[in-house]
This record gives structure tokens, sequence and C-alpha cells, in this order.
């Protein structure tokens, strides 16, 4: 199957037929890598029939697209999809951290996330520790669902984000949501019974110095949480190679 038959299928199987998601499952496909940099798409009119889309649709779609970084419209060459490199320059932070490698984003989780933690083990409110504690237990029941464990595992670490007040600091981690789902879901790939025990393990510490108000326990245990999960993704990455 060629890039453009790939193009089709995907967007007629999602019935992207909008403006919106026509632009959504374009992404998606140009942050996978099944649409590479460097592609250039069909002429409009003939893309346009491919899809089943106006062209109005499709100009809709390629001016978000271009807004964002994603692409670039070419006189008499046409639509043309950028690098990575030229893509996380002009996108917004959650496609940045979508596009970032595993250290640098782990950087980016240690400085922010840690920081969090020191905050909320000052400012959180009982219904902050409430959810926590039940992200804990959804953890403990899901078994071996990897989708389900990744979804309460972001449960406790956005409610810690909450718990801090800081609404920058909140922003930024709902921006980085998809990107640390994505990386969350990756590590509870490798050995998900181990990495699980420990995940619970440091969500209870963290959860606990929270509890006790003790800021700097708090944030040494976040450090030292995300600097796990970077050693299990390390691993999963030595095995790819």
């Amino acid at each position: 199957m060629d890039i453009v038959e790939l193009i089709v299928s995907q967007t007629r199987a999602s019935g992207s037929s909008t403006a919106d998601a026509l632009f959504q499952r374009l992404r998606e496909l140009i942050l996978s890598g099944q649409i590479p940099a460097g592609f250039v798409f069909p002429k409009e009119p003939v893309f346009c029939e491919q899809l089943g889309v106006s062209r109005s649709t499709l100009r809709e779609a390629y001016k978000a697209l271009e807004s964002m970084g994603f692409i670039q419209r070419v006189k008499r060459l046409g639509t043309i999809v950028n690098d990575f490199h030229n893509i996380s320059r002009q996108a917004p932070l959650s496609t940045s951290l979508i596009l970032s490698d595993l250290d640098e984003l782990l950087e980016f989780r240690v400085m922010i996330e840690a920081e969090l933690a020191r905050l909320a083990a000052k400012r959180a409110r009982p219904e902050n520790l409430a959810v926590m504690a039940e992200s804990l237990e959804k953890m403990r029941d899901c078994g071996g669902d990897i989708q389900e464990l990744t979804n309460y595992d972001t449960m406790f670490h956005m409610e810690i984000a909450k718990a801090s007040g800081n609404h920058l600091l909140i922003n930024t981690m709902e921006n980085a949501r998809d990107a640390f789902n994505r990386g969350i879901y990756r590590a509870f790939q490798v050995d998900t019974r181990e990495n699980v025990a420990e995940a619970l393990m440091f969500h209870e510490r963290i959860l606990d110095a929270v509890t006790r108000q003790e800021p700097e326990e708090a944030y040494a245990l976040m450090r030292q949480h995300i600097r796990a999960v970077g050693c299990r993704m390390g691993s999963q990455q030595k095995e790819r190679q």
C-alpha cells in the first residue's frame, strides 16, 4: 500500500469528512511517521475525489496543518510535509513534547513534576488526596490492562498537578498529557507486573509524603519515580535496537 492509499483508507475508515476531523487524521499520520517528511500531497482536485471531501474542507484542514508547522505550501511544487525539526519549532507545546526524544521528555518530567509534588505537599486539599487514593485503588484493580493502567497512572499525576494550585503548571501538564500517556503506555509494556508494582510503590509513598505535608520528601520521591520509569524505557529502547 502506497502513502496515498494509506491516507485514503485511514481517512475514510475514521469518517473524516469534516475539516477538523481531516486535520486530526492527517496530523496523527504525520506524527506517527506514516506520512513522512518531504511527502508531497496529490493535486487538490484529485485528492479531494480520493478522500471524498470538498475542496473547502481540504483547504481548511491544510490551513490548520500549515499554521502548526506540519506542512508548507510551495508554489509550483505543491503541499509538502515538513520535517520534525521544523514542525517542533512552530508547533504548540503538546506537539513538541510528542516529537521529543525519550531523554528530553524525561528531563522535562523530572523538572516539572518534582516541583509539582513539592507544591502539592504544601497545598493539597482533602479532595485532591481522595482522587489520588482512588487512582491507586483503580490501578490495583485493573490487572494487566495496559490502557486502564495508563489512564489511572495519568489520573494520579494530573491530580498532583491540580493539588499544586499553580494554574500555569497545571496547564503545562494538560498540554503534556498526550505525550505523557504515550510514554506511560510504553513503559507498562515492559515487564508489566514488575512495572505496575514499582509504580504503585512510588505512588503510595508520594501520596503519603503529600498527605503528611512533607514537600522535600515528595519532591525527592517524584524524581526517583520518573527516573525509574526512564530506566525501564531505556531498557526497552535497547531491546528494540
